[in-house]
């Protein structure tokens, strides 16, 4: 029905939990847009002119839709829904909080706990998405830039030092979305992401600064 919308970013709204809203102005038309909190951070800033990838779900009573920074996290929101007992918001929320690299990741490598990150995923959840996602997941990682060119990949020393270092931060009271930003920030400042001590002294240097800054 739609596939992406342009226009100036009239409102943003942090709600607390998984779904933000931005309020995206085309041509003088409104559309009201659910987001994940990381989308609306990333967007841009109320006055950008934006391009924003969307999608929409439609039930008995109400038409919702969902925006994405890029089609691939577009298409992965569908694959999602896909699976037994997730809606979009459940689709949006892994999305949103895992990017699609390290869920195609994570669901490729079985990496149960890693998607059981994402706000309202289980461990029951996290399981059904790697059974019934796998082979769509392959095929998605082939021919998607935004997977990474990940497609067979295994469970490797990276992974355990993530595993380790996530179980650390989080019983800091560090956030799943947090966690993954500062990961993220690992992988493209070319830190050394196989060894735990380090990933995890730089971890703690860059949400510290993040902590500094948001007083």
């Amino acid at each position: 029905m739609l596939a992406y919308l342009k226009g100036t970013i009239s409102t943003k709204e942090i709600s607390g939990g998984p779904v933000d809203r931005l309020i995206l102005d085309v041509a003088g038309v409104g559309f009201d847009l659910s987001v994940a909190h990381p989308t609306l951070l990333a967007i841009g800033q109320p006055g950008d002119f934006v391009t924003v990838h969307v999608a929409v779900a439609i039930r008995e009573t109400e038409w919702t839709i969902f925006g994405f920074r890029d089609a691939s996290e577009r298409q992965l929101f569908g694959l999602l829904q896909s699976v037994t007992g997730i809606g979009p918001k459940l689709a949006l929320a892994l999305v949103g909080t895992l990017g699609v690299s390290t869920l195609v990741e994570a669901i490729l490598s079985e990496n149960q706990k890693m998607i059981s990150q994402a706000p309202g995923v289980g461990a029951k959840v996290a399981q059904r998405i790697i059974l019934e996602l796998k082979t769509k997941i392959e095929e998605f990682a082939r021919t998607s830039p935004a997977a990474g060119g990940i497609i067979e990949p295994t469970r490797s020393t990276q992974s355990q030092t993530f595993d380790e270092v996530s179980d650390y931060l989080m019983e800091l009271g560090y956030t799943p979305t947090e966690i993954h930003m500062v990961f993220k920030s690992a992988k493209e400042d070319q830190a050394d992401v196989d060894n735990t001590e380090e990933l995890l002294r730089y971890a703690l240097k860059r949400l510290g600064k993040a902590v500094k800054s948001a007083h």
